[in-house]
Parts: C-alpha cells; structure tokens; sequence
C-alpha cells in the first residue's frame, strides 16, 4: 500500500512526528511531501517512494498561494469492497495543480499516521478527477478533483479511511 499526502509546514516539525500527520483542509502553501509504505512486516522487500516538483531557482513564486482541500470518509470496511474519496478546489483557491490519497486508521490530519483496519486493504488510486470521481482524459488541462480508490482485502477491515487531497494553486491573475 502507498499513502500519499501532503506534509504539514516546515516550522517545529522535528519536535512533532516528521512526516507522520498529514496538512489538513484549508492549510496554504505546505513546503512538504511525504509517503508511508505500510506492509504489516509481511514483505520488507518493498519500497516506498515520493517524489516533489519545486518550481527552481530564480522562479517568482512569492504571488502564488497553494490551498490544500481535504476529505476523509469512512471505509472500506466490509471484505473485497472498495471506496472513494473525492475532494475538490474551492471558490479562489485557483487551479488544481496536484493531489494524493491514502488508506488509513483515520484522523491523518489531526494524529500520526496509523494503518488500515486490515493487512489486506490497499490503496487502488490516486488521480485527477471529475466531481464524480471519474478519471479525466490523458491531456486535460481542467481538472478540479482529485479521487483516491481504496479497497479492502478478503476481510473485514474496521476503523479504515480513504482520504482524498487536492493542492490548488492561484497566482493571483
């Protein structure tokens, strides 16, 4: 499984668990990204990986406010079912410019992060989406959700989340 998320701001976080709590609804211009590989021992031969796309030197960035939306919604949590989680940018917050999604024991923005009811719940996707959860067409320039799919192994997996997050962008033009 690979959670995804955006990181809460720099400032104080080596006091707090670098990484493990997750930037929460309405929070701007998180500086940060971080991925949780959860495996429940089973496979330690697997990696988890993150990657950022920072603007670069010499680039004017300082007009721009990144708003990060969240969801959070509860399953699955019947065996071999699956859910969907879709959040979206908000009035002024601009263009969605990225997203990501995880499957959880829920709270990631408010408590470290905490694995899914089950070793068998997995992460399905993360992508950019129609309101409706749909996947956008290869080249679509107007996406405004983004959609995380999870989905429960062949157990009932209680206390799972699915969360969904979008990171908006406006340059004030």
């Amino acid at each position: 499984m690979l959670h995804q998320q955006p990181d809460q701001p720099h400032p104080g976080r080596h006091e707090q668990g670098f990484g493990a709590k997750a930037a929460a609804g309405g929070e701007t211009n998180p500086d940060s990204w971080s991925a949780v590989g959860w495996d429940n021992s089973t496979n330690s031969a697997d990696y988890t990986y993150a990657y950022a796309i920072c603007s670069g030197s010499g680039i004017n960035v300082s007009g721009a406010t990144v708003t990060v939306r969240h969801t959070e919604v509860s399953g699955p949590t019947s065996g071999s079912t699956g859910q969907t989680a879709t959040v979206g940018c908000g009035q002024g917050d601009g263009k969605l410019v990225s997203g990501g999604a995880a499957i959880s024991g829920g709270s990631v923005t408010t408590t470290d992060f905490t694995g899914p009811g089950s070793g068998g719940d997995h992460l399905n996707g993360s992508f950019p989406s129609t309101s409706g959860g749909a996947a956008v067409g290869d080249g679509t320039t107007t996406a405004a959700y983004w959609t995380a799919s999870a989905h429960t192994g062949g157990q009932s997996s209680p206390g799972t989340y699915t969360d969904a997050w979008a990171l908006c962008a406006d340059d004030g033009v």
